[in-house]
């Protein structure tokens, strides 16, 4: 007896989308892989105070000064961001001797801890209050 429920047929249009991100991630190495291989000049790169030296092809010298722009980016990016949170204080809750930001017309935090709203005369709320 075959099954009751129908396959769907092979889609292209929905195989392409459910891998979207490999098929994004193969076009950007393609693109990069054609890249280098397009500026294949030789270039030699001389570091500051005799360091050394790198000999390569154009399009590998290029590509490495952009990955390295990025990371040196993100490095900055992230101390930024840690001065700005020093700066600013903690992000967490106030502490209880500064009283924090809490307007005067709300009910203080043990509120709910201590009020008598519920179903009185249960077992489990007798010997809390």
């Amino acid at each position: 007896m075959t099954s009751p429920y129908r396959r769907r047929k092979p889609s292209l249009i929905r195989n392409l989308w459910v891998y979207r991100r490999l098929v994004a991630a193969a076009i950007v190495l393609g693109l990069l892989l054609w890249f280098i291989v397009i500026n294949h000049a030789p270039v030699t790169v001389y570091f500051p105070f005799g360091l050394g030296k790198v000999t390569s092809s154009t399009g590998v010298m290029i590509l490495l000064g952009a990955i390295c722009g990025s990371v040196a980016t993100g490095l900055i990016l992230t101390l930024f961001v840690a001065v700005r949170r020093l700066k600013s204080g903690p992000a967490g809750p106030a502490d209880d001797a500064g009283g924090g930001d809490i307007p005067e017309d709300r009910p203080p935090t043990d509120y709910a801890a201590k009020t008598t709203d519920g179903f009185p005369g249960t077992p489990w709320g007798d010997g809390l209050s």
